[in-house]
């Protein structure tokens, strides 16, 4: 029990940064935070897992914000992304950008599978030292990375289940609807 109260101080502590990072971005631009941006961030940073524009809009509603529509929270986008707040995930599939929370958090690759949607992050070192070596290899110094592998799940595979086709609705990444803690 005494773990989750630590857990979730230093989850709020976080969250306190990264908004302290965006209101620099916002200064920077002559903007201001106001209180429904402010909880659009707060909600973001929040949440466990990629999200889309819309499960934000749902969340905030339900916490009562209801100031924040989907317009509101497209145009905080590009602001959270260039404070670092979030970034778009290489995750969709035909349903609209993905997006998920990056600010402190080590950088991670995805699975996706093709016949379900499931989206399994995961971290490798050895990976992330031959992406390195292979861009100084080339003289290249690193700016972003994306990997994404895709394949099919093992229930998918146990089901024989067939793969959909690019953009129908049961080929879009469905991760668990999962809303902030």
């Amino acid at each position: 029990m005494g773990g989750d109260r630590r857990g979730s101080a230093a989850k709020e502590q976080a969250i306190a940064r990264g908004l302290d990072r965006l209101r620099e971005v916002l200064r920077a631009r002559n903007l201001k935070m106001s209180s429904v941006r402010e909880a659009i961030a707060r909600a973001a940073l929040a949440y466990e897992g990629h999200f889309r524009v819309d499960d934000l809009v749902r969340y905030l509603h339900a916490s009562g914000v209801r100031e924040a529509h989907m317009a509101t929270v497209y145009r905080s986008l590009p602001l959270m992304i260039e404070a670092g707040l979030i970034q778009p995930a290489l995750v969709p599939n035909g349903d609209g950008q993905v997006y998920e929370a990056s600010f402190e958090r080590e950088r991670h690759d995805h699975l996706r599978c093709t016949g379900c949607g499931l989206v399994v992050e995961y971290k490798s070192e050895t990976l992330e030292a031959l992406q390195r070596e292979i861009a100084a290899r080339h003289g290249f110094e690193l700016e972003e990375q994306v990997h994404e592998l895709r394949g099919r799940c093992r229930k998918c595979r146990r089901a024989g289940a067939s793969t959909p086709p690019p953009g129908s609705r049961r080929s879009r990444a469905r991760t668990a609807e999962r809303s902030p803690r």
